[in-house]
């Protein structure tokens, strides 16, 4: 069990790559808070987590309000006692093209992924400098490492994310922190992937998802599963000796 005494904390882990990031961590033997705004999910993985056997809470978190980022750290630490695994899944699928753009959408998507995943790992770290040591982990994406004309504020957003991550990284060695990211591709039938098809409206759903497995070497989409393998791995002693680094978890995307 790779995970085995550690408390993890993951946003986002209602639904897709941080549902399956949850049930993998309690698997291996993490205690494991969910932080979301969609309580009732949220608390149907819960329940999927404790049918299993494992051990997890739900904390009700607005990710655009920063005292709610400070309170899900607090809240996890007070309830098992320590933090060992800070990850920042949470993420929308923004708005689409620049001319769609609004001020609005835009001040969404960096205050979720950025500003959130920024003052998250500041009070993550104070708990996990306590516990003797940790990971930080974000969900980047492929769209972090290439620019996309189809929403150029969701790769914007990813890309800062990325820096974050190597800052971070430097910043937080000395007090036994690594700090590292997965960059998914396109995910399947979650929904942040119905999001994606929506914010272009001119989009084919179809043909986007073809195009989307044509471009890459392995010709499908991924799975939320594979994606929390990925943070298993970047999370647990395995990677001991990796930080800073954006792993591209999107089938050969990364290169096309």
């Amino acid at each position: 069990m790779k995970l085995e005494g550690k408390v993890a904390l993951i946003t986002g882990a209602a639904t897709g790559i941080g549902r399956a990031s949850a049930i993998l961590f309690a698997k291996e033997g993490a205690k494991v808070a969910i932080a979301d705004i969609n309580e009732k999910d949220a608390l149907e993985t819960v329940q999927i987590i404790a049918n299993a056997g494992g051990d997890a809470i739900f904390i009700h978190t607005d990710l655009m309000k920063i005292s709610d980022v400070e309170k899900m750290i607090k809240m996890t630490s007070r309830r098992f006692g320590k933090l060992d695994i800070f990850y920042h899944n949470a993420g929308v699928a923004g708005p689409g093209r620049l001319e769609t753009t609004t001020e609005e959408a835009y001040d969404q998507i960096m205050t979720i992924h950025v500003k959130a995943g920024f003052f998250g790992a500041k009070f993550a770290a104070a708990e996990i400098k306590k516990a003797g040591g940790g990971v930080i982990l974000f969900t980047g994406s492929g769209l972090g490492l290439r620019p996309s004309r189809q929403t150029p504020a969701y790769s914007v957003s990813k890309a800062a994310l990325l820096m974050l991550v190597r800052t971070l990284a430097v910043a937080l060695a000395a007090d036994g922190i690594r700090v590292n990211a997965v960059c998914p591709g396109p995910i399947a039938s979650t929904p942040l992937w119905r999001d994606v098809l929506a914010r272009n409206p001119d989009i084919v759903p179809d043909e986007y998802e073809k195009m989307n497995r044509d471009v890459r070497p392995i010709k499908r989409l991924g799975k939320p599963e594979e994606m929390a393998a990925a943070a298993l791995y970047l999370a647990s002693p395995d990677a001991s000796y990796i930080t800073g680094v954006a792993l591209p978890v999107d089938g050969g995307g990364a290169m096309s």
